[in-house]
């Protein structure tokens, strides 16, 4: 079985030593290496240890006769570039090599620690050493996931260097912000497919959150544009979510019950097994608060007259979440996954009852991968994704009416077809070229209904295709230099209306993104990597034909706006030292051109919006990373970004909203950073971990003025988990942490955004 981070074939030895074993008659036909490696871990009784990417991708001619375990390891491995050695009776590790050690004398050796780079897929399209990738690249395992405590994917990416998380509630929705360009530039994929709309007003949850953490393998990041795999809005970056895989038992089930001091009630459990070709995993969960409470705070832009009333109540929200794969392999090379996830939302901001928020999001894919030769393989991808919700707004915003009564309600019902079929070709020994087409259609529908007299005052409806061709040629030459060249050319067509306000248009537009990288090892502990990638951001739908929300708010349409464009730089270098540590340090640069802003005025009691192209906004900054294993079980993790995110140009004049040239942008910190340290052991687990984020400026502060300025804060969160073991294969999990552990209040940022207080959580599973 192919694993993400690392991939480990563990089958424990119950026998006399290896080495005294006579031959084993062997019939393990043509296949992917990784699973001709478990079969013969399963029949032979040895521990198998290896990188999982050392194997990703490599198939086996199979092994057919009566053989010892050293003969049918050589036999396997041959032409893979891989070599075995003993580090025990029972113990064979497999890394890259030319040739094996003897097996060992009868007596056991201590085993040894191996330091195993990840697999990464999200910065080729084909699975890779991280080692061998020119891109900067951020992986998050599952296990790491379980070890914090969670209220959605987006926690997740808080503590990784480069990226700022942005939170319009507790349970709101959340943005990524990758290296200082913004909201929206950013672009989120799930098992390798774009699950962004390419309508952004489509809101109330992002892709990211409506993934259930349990039900994901790994989450991978990449720093620097991305526009030449992934199309629109990697201009950032590119986060890719990677659900889980079937696992190879016959069945592994896990269910668990948790309770926080909000309060906060769920559970849910997760299953899975494998049984002959047939393999499935499914994941259920419900959680239910109703104690989530916004910042004491009081919330204030700049030139504002008043201030934000803020209720301190409870409010309440409750989510169902799912997912699963059903996987079948009808062949030694194919294999044909069906996977899914779903969310359906609740929720009410404080004690507002007229604000609830509803949403149920979808996701249901298919993949087909055939390897046509031993060096040729054809994936073809279908995903389906579609997203409902309603919103009801209040006058909670004018503090001067204290009645609050519901204002207007927002229906949101968004669909995205899209498909891709790429081919990976292994030209020769070295070179690999990939070719792709994608296609999708966006299908958006919006109305906005007036709950006091039940008239529509605005109804987007929103078509857009976009259809892409992507080329890619990899290089490697030595074991020491790696190479990749590639190109998107992408096709946009919109076709916008609005029956309400009887606005119409179609638009369409062709871009081209280029990128190119290298990576050179001087030695195998010590590379240099160096990038260039562009990237795009095509306009919103409702900026080029303009909206109308309600009697007292009108988005102006600006048909010429143009894409934004980037061109993204980053060099960086990658040292193992010798007692173990793995340093990372990366600088980089961003030129982002035609920046697009919303500019707002009030004219005659309404307020008025248009987006519009700004110049050019600049991102540079450097980011350092240190992992460092202490012992087996004990090890560390540290982290530090440098950003600086400068408007570039001068504004129009007349328009608000960017800030003068040469100030920082909104909502990106100049300094932030991030510890911990993790134990991990067969009985017990724990991790403790801080974040510093210095101080940020507000959205639409164009001076960069300290009154309005969020202050720097340091938080802190632990989780311990003890495991219990009923018998061989049962174990009692249990787990127990605070999360905000100095209770710091740092999320005030808009007037409906709530700030999470300290917070203490226990949870009970078991395996079985």
């Amino acid at each position: 079985m192919r694993r993400s981070l690392l991939t480990v074939a563990l089958l424990l030895s119950t026998g006399a030593s290896t080495a005294a074993k006579p031959s084993i008659t062997f019939d393990i036909p043509p296949q992917l290496l990784s699973t001709a490696l478990e079969r013969l871990a399963k029949e032979t009784k040895l521990q198998l240890l290896y990188p999982g990417d050392a194997v990703a991708g490599k198939r086996s001619a199979g092994l057919s006769g009566s053989y010892t375990p050293s003969q049918a390891l050589e036999k396997l491995l041959r032409g893979s570039g891989l070599a075995f050695s003993y580090t025990g009776a029972h113990a064979v590790a497999i890394k890259p090599g030319k040739e094996k050690t003897p097996e060992p004398e009868s007596k056991s050796a201590a085993p040894q620690a191996f330091v195993l780079d990840p697999v990464v897929v999200t910065a080729s399209k084909i699975e890779r050493n991280a080692s061998e990738v020119p891109s900067t690249v951020a992986v998050i395992d599952d296990k790491q996931i379980q070890q914090m405590y969670n209220r959605d994917l987006t926690d997740v990416m808080q503590r990784a260097a480069g990226v700022d998380v942005t939170r319009s509630g507790t349970n709101g929705v959340g943005t990524i912000n990758i290296r200082g360009l913004g909201d929206e530039r950013t672009a989120t994929l799930i098992d390798g497919q774009y699950a962004n709309f390419l309508d952004p007003g489509i809101g109330n949850r992002s892709p990211i959150q409506t993934v259930d953490w349990d039900n994901v393998e790994r989450v991978e990041i990449v720093r620097g544009a991305g526009s030449a795999l992934y199309g629109p809005s990697a201009m950032g970056g590119v986060v890719n979510i990677i659900t889980k895989d079937a696992p190879e038992e016959p069945n592994v089930t896990r269910p668990f019950f948790l309770v926080d001091s909000l309060p906060t009630f769920g559970g849910g459990f997760t299953t899975g097994g494998t049984v002959d070709k047939l393999g499935y995993f499914l994941d259920f969960k419900h959680q239910g608060s109703d104690g989530y409470k916004s910042s004491p705070d009081p919330a204030f832009f700049p030139n504002s007259s008043v201030t934000m009333l803020h209720s301190l109540k409870n409010g309440e929200w409750n989510k169902n979440q799912a997912g699963g794969r059903l996987k079948w392999s009808p062949s030694d090379r194919s294999e044909l996954k069906l996977s899914f996830s779903y969310l359906d939302d609740h929720n009410n901001p404080f004690e507002r009852p007229n604000t609830s928020m509803n949403g149920q999001f979808g996701r249901y894919s298919l993949d087909y991968s055939h390897w046509l030769r031993d060096d040729d393989q054809i994936t073809v991808n279908l995903t389906y994704r579609d997203h409902k919700t309603d919103l009801t707004g209040d006058n909670y915003f004018y503090p001067i009416q204290r009645n609050i009564l519901p204002r207007e309600t927002l229906y949101e019902d968004a669909k995205k077809l899209s498909g891709e079929v790429r081919n990976r070709w292994d030209v020769a020994p070295g070179h690999t070229l990939l070719m792709g087409f994608y296609g999708s259609q966006d299908w958006a529908h919006r109305r906005t209904v007036s709950v006091p007299n039940n008239l529509l005052s605005d109804n987007p409806l929103n078509d857009i295709a976009n259809y892409a061709f992507y080329g890619q040629y990899e290089l490697a030459l030595w074991d020491r230099l790696f190479v990749t060249l590639g190109g998107r050319g992408d096709w946009f067509e919109y076709d916008l209306s609005n029956p309400a306000t009887g606005r119409s248009t179609r638009e369409d537009f062709t871009v081209f993104n280029p990128r190119g990288g290298l990576r050179f090892k001087f030695t195998d502990e010590v590379s240099l990597r160096a990038s260039v990638g562009t990237g795009f951001r095509p306009p919103a739908p409702y900026s080029l034909i303009g909206q109308q929300y309600g009697p007292y708010y009108e988005a102006k349409a600006n048909p010429s706006l143009k894409p934004e464009y980037s061109n993204s730089f980053d060099l960086g270098v990658d040292i193992t030292t010798g007692f173990g540590a793995k340093v990372s340090a990366t600088g980089y640069f961003n030129e982002l051109t035609d920046y697009m802003l919303t500019s707002i005025w009030v004219q005659g009691g309404k307020q008025y919006s248009q987006t519009q192209n700004l110049g050019k906004v600049h991102t540079y900054g450097a980011e350092l990373e240190i992992q460092q294993k202490i012992t087996q079980e004990l090890g560390l993790f540290a982290n530090y970004t440098h950003s600086l995110a400068e408007a570039a140009s001068d504004s129009p004049a007349g328009v608000s909203g960017l800030p003068e040239k040469g100030r920082q942008l909104p909502m990106t910190p100049k300094h932030k950073s991030a510890f911990g340290l993790v134990y991990d052991s067969p009985r017990f687990s724990g991790r403790f971990e801080g974040r510093y984020v210095d101080s940020q400026f507000i959205n639409g502060d164009t001076r960069n003025d300290s009154v309005y300025a969020l202050r720097s804060y340091v938080t802190a969160d632990f989780r311990f988990t003890y495991r219990h073991p009923l018998d061989a294969k049962q174990t009692l999990d249990f787990s127990a942490g605070v999360r905000n552990l100095f209770d710091r209040r740092y999320e005030t940022r808009f007037p409906n955004v709530l700030a999470e207080p300290r917070v203490g959580f226990v949870q009970v599973g078991l395996k079985f």
